[in-house]
């Protein structure tokens, strides 16, 4: 895929190069230029009226129809490609040098647009496609009809000069790959005692009996967080919606430390007991030499790393040449002449004309030929003719004359396949659009592309990815296998039937533990880019009830996930103390509303007893574990407020049906809510705080749920 940051620029050409080789490059086009039909000559035409034409008050002097094509000259691409080769060759110093390989840069939607004003004083109606063709130059077609003025203006400046009055400008969206985001946390402790003690006795019979004693510890303790983010903005998100996005990112990876830290916590080393009377006076043992040393250590690291595919915007714009500023195909000027017509508008108005072309790559797809037939059928001198699409580039015009004023007309389209025996024929369709594309999906073809999105081939080394379409003639059912070294897969079948519904997807994930993981999907988009597949996250969050300070000493909380259905599970053991009074579970799941959490939870008080409690299911994603309290009271804490900026503060606070407003201004102290609690309540409550600032403005933050018994007022930014 193309890489967003592997970008060179080659004779004023932007080049991007791929994500998985270093040969393969992707040129994007810099300016739209007039299409070519396959004769050579330009898809253009200028008609000035012979006489003004009048119609609501406007008046008309002439129109012009063109077509414009985004795409790279082949020329310039034979230029591109030689400098390309050079610093391969440069760069692998002659050692089996690759061949340079041009992909062509994968659009997946686009329009384009002309630089006029419709109603203004040189242009009167603009009609054209909207919608470039996507497939090969991006051919798109326009009609302008001019005011009296614009027609002699842009008569000028067509046929004289080289640069014309015609503006374009293509808004194309493509798929690009990002660099690779990468988050790692880490997490070192340590914790060193040393204890030596050396006792000598001496017993005299003659003298005083002697005794020394020499005892000394030490204990050293280190302990090291760090955390790395290297983040890469998304280019289709917004400063806010990145700005989330890395917020989220640094959560997920504190949030994973701060658990894996809890479940490594270093023990404190316990003193050892210099008293040695047991070895002295029941062992009988004189002289004593201890030396004791105990080492802990413990190391975490958490990491994170996404390399996104996304859709992003680029806009080639230009001025268009003037036709005689171009040559023909034998190098030979082209002349005005050729392009340019002053009928009698009476004449003109008696036609339809039909711009026609067929949006679809057929080089890549089992179409041999499009065929489409138009009919126009009124009046003596009705219509019918046939035309042949054998490339996108091809365009066709038809031209009938009207007959009272009815302008519009069908076409039948017969699709011829490679291989196959049996067309599809469609039914005769009425329109009265003249500019006329048939686009890939209706030509009975299932055509799509597959590849890596952001998945991890060492945590899924291997993928099946079953498609699915059922609503054609002959149904489709298609297996791949993606791993590292076959990631891309091109789908192409025959369903002889417009395709109208969504492919039915099925994901066949393995783990590299061997574990599977199932996973079903719809879509339209004719480019599937295969996740990992957990793609949502779950958050249970624990929160410590009762005394921690002087009557719980402990809450071990041991919870654990099972998804069933995909066989994944997930486990987790915390303990919330006075130092850690909640705790938050994040972790990755197959399908966030699928799966069950159970925890059971073991109180240690604080006089040494313990309460062990069975194994419940999560009901909800905010648990409270310990002892229940009698009464909820929230302190509202002012402090950091600045009443520089605010006028008035107003907090409500809500616990079931039972609700209370505190107000605080200038001056004033902390305020609290106290309410009992009944059995079976759970200690938490809402919070909805009102900032009322001094230029009339205001802050809401709310309502929130929250548990803390400590609630501190602070105008958010």
């Amino acid at each position: 895929m193309l890489k967003i940051d592997n970008v060179d620029t080659i004779l004023d050409h932007v080049v991007y190069g791929d994500d998985a080789n270093d040969f393969t490059y992707y040129i994007m086009p810099n300016t739209p230029n007039f299409a070519r039909m396959a004769s050579g000559g330009l898809a253009l035409r200028f008609v000035e009226y012979g006489q003004i034409r009048e119609d609501g008050g406007k008046k008309f002097g002439g129109f012009i129809a063109f077509d414009t094509e985004l795409a790279v000259a082949a020329d310039v691409q034979t230029k591109i490609t030689a400098e390309l080769q050079k610093k391969l060759a440069e760069k692998y110093k002659g050692k089996n040098v690759p061949k340079v390989a041009i992909a062509p840069v994968t659009w997946t939607d686009g329009t384009v647009e002309l630089l006029l004003t419709e109603g203004g004083a040189l242009v009167e109606k603009i009609r054209g496609a909207g919608k470039p063709s996507i497939y090969g130059k991006n051919v798109a077609s326009f009609m302008v009809e001019l005011s009296e003025l614009g027609t002699a203006i842009f008569k000028e400046t067509l046929s004289t000069g080289s640069a014309s009055a015609v503006q374009v400008v293509y808004k194309m969206n493509c798929y690009m790959r990002l660099p690779e985001m990468k988050a790692w946390g880490t997490w070192n402790a340590s914790e060193f005692y040393s204890f030596f003690q050396d006792i000598n006795t001496d017993d005299r019979i003659w003298r005083q009996d002697s005794y020394t004693e020499v005892v000394s510890s030490s204990r050293w303790k280190n302990d090291i967080t760090k955390t790395h983010f290297e983040f890469v903005q998304a280019p289709n998100l917004s400063p806010e919606d990145n700005a989330k996005l890395e917020a989220d990112i640094r959560a997920i990876i504190n949030k994973q430390l701060e658990a894996a830290v809890q479940r490594n916590l270093l023990k404190e080393i316990a003193e050892v007991d210099p008293n040695t009377k047991d070895l002295r006076e029941e062992q009988d043992i004189e002289d004593i030499r201890r030396t004791i040393n105990k080492t802990q250590i413990a190391n975490v690291r958490v990491e994170w790393s996404e390399a996104k595919a996304v859709i992003v915007n680029r806009n080639p714009q230009g001025m268009l040449p003037t036709i005689t500023s171009l040559t023909d195909d034998k190098k030979k000027p082209l002349k005005w002449e050729d392009y340019y017509s002053k009928i009698n508008l009476d004449e003109f108005l008696k036609t339809v004309q039909v711009v026609m072309r067929v949006n679809a790559d057929f080089a890549n797809l089992p179409i041999h030929s499009v065929e489409v037939k138009i009919r126009y059928p009124y009046g003596p001198n009705k219509k019918v003719q046939e035309f042949v699409f054998t490339k996108p580039d091809d365009v066709a015009k038809f031209e009938a004359f009207v007959f009272e004023g009815k302008r519009d007309f069908t076409y039948q389209v017969t699709v011829n396949y490679k291989g196959a025996t049996f067309k599809q024929v469609s039914e005769e369709i009425k329109t009265d659009d003249t500019n006329l594309t048939i686009n890939v999906d209706d030509l009975g073809v299932l055509a799509l592309d597959i590849g890596p999105g952001d998945i991890d081939f060492a945590q899924v080394p291997r993928t099946q990815i079953t498609v699915r379409y059922k609503h054609g003639k002959q149904p489709v059912e298609a297996k791949f296998n993606m791993t590292a070294a076959t990631p891309n897969f091109a789908l192409r079948k025959i369903i002889g039937t417009p395709r109208t519904e969504d492919i039915d997807l099925e994901f066949l994930y393995t783990l590299a533990d061997g574990r599977q993981v199932k996973k079903l999907a719809k879509q339209q988009a004719k480019e599937l880019y295969v996740d990992d597949p957990f793609s949502a996250s779950k958050t249970v969050s624990f929160r410590a009830a009762g005394d921690l300070s002087a009557e719980i000493a402990s809450i071990t909380v041991e919870a654990s996930y099972t998804d069933t259905a995909n066989k994944y599970n997930q486990k987790t053991i915390v303990t919330l103390s006075s130092d850690m009074t909640s705790f938050d579970w994040t972790f990755p799941v197959v399908d966030e509303t699928l799966g069950e959490v159970k925890y059971a939870v073991s109180t240690l008080f604080a006089d040494g007893t313990s309460k062990e409690e069975n194994e419940k299911v999560a009901t909800r994603s905010t648990i409270m574990v310990g002892k229940k309290l009698d009464a909820l009271e929230v302190a509202v804490v002012p402090d950091l407020l600045n009443w520089d900026e605010l006028k008035m503060v107003s907090v409500a606070l809500s616990h079931g049906t039972k609700r209370i407003d505190l107000r605080f201004k200038p001056g004033d102290e902390e305020k609290s809510w106290k309410l009992p609690l009944t059995d079976g309540q759970e200690p938490e409550y809402k919070a909805t705080i009102t900032y009322f600032l001094t230029d009339g403005k205001r802050k809401v933050v709310g309502p929130e749920t929250k548990t803390d018994l400590s609630l501190f007022l602070e105008l958010p930014a």
